[in-house]
């Protein structure tokens, strides 16, 4: 009998490579995938919406966007709620500009991409603020930076890191500026009197001063008779 050979499938030959190349043309590409700055990464993250808004008030977002590199903390939407009723509210007044900028800077060290791991064994860093920030790593391995819980860390972005906060940072109120008092309210609009409008054009059709009236001229006093003595 004669032996039948079998089939060869050659076209293995050229789809291994092929999906080779494609799954290594994916990584690359996400290798070199352009990451976003701080002020980007931040208006971008769904939970992270407060603090941008906080950036778009300060006016800081180009300073955030600038080379670096720095390390940003900063607090999840959840973590405003820990804050007074209506503060958020009142720091993004315009007249409280200078007193937001403070506080977001309190958020950011300058020079430096810490990770989770580059801050196990740092005791102070200084703030862009000027004041300093503390950190601490508790029993079971949570790092604290001030009272502020660390829950998400080492998201990379192209001019620096982003650290993930369950706390809104406060600087010492002695290191703020005061907050500015709310403008007056403006006035009430006057009451509307019941005098009838003047009509313009019945002014218009009203007869005309007689100009050929003869002038009035005032009378001389009549002077009293004069009385001859006898």
């Amino acid at each position: 009998m004669k032996s039948r050979s079998r089939p060869r499938f050659t076209a293995w030959r050229w789809l291994v490579p092929a999906l080779l190349l494609g799954f290594m043309g994916a990584q690359a590409e996400a290798k070199t995938a352009k990451l976003r700055d701080l002020a980007d990464t931040v208006a971008a993250n769904p939970i992270l919406t407060k603090f941008a808004t906080m950036v778009q008030a300060s006016d800081l977002g180009t300073f955030l966007s600038s080379r670096g590199p720095f390390t940003l903390f900063v607090p999840t939407d959840s973590a405003f709620a820990k804050l007074p009723p209506g503060m958020l509210e009142t720091l993004l007044r315009p007249e409280n500009k200078e007193r937001l900028q403070h506080i977001l800077l309190f958020h950011v060290v300058n020079g430096k991409r810490l990770t989770a791991k580059d801050l196990l064994p740092l005791k102070t860093v200084l703030s862009c603020e000027g004041t300093a920030l503390t950190f601490k790593t508790t029993r079971t391995g949570a790092q604290l930076v001030l009272k502020a819980k660390i829950v998400h860390a080492d998201i990379r972005c192209q001019n620096g890191i982003i650290n993930e906060i369950d706390t809104v940072l406060m600087p010492p109120e002695t290191a703020l500026p005061p907050i500015a008092a709310p403008p007056p309210p403006a006035p009430p609009p006057a009451p509307a009197t019941n005098a009838p409008p003047a009509n313009p054009v019945a002014a218009t059709n009203a007869a005309p001063a007689d100009t050929n009236a003869a002038p009035v001229i005032p009378a001389a006093p009549i002077a009293a008779p004069e009385v001859t003595p006898h």
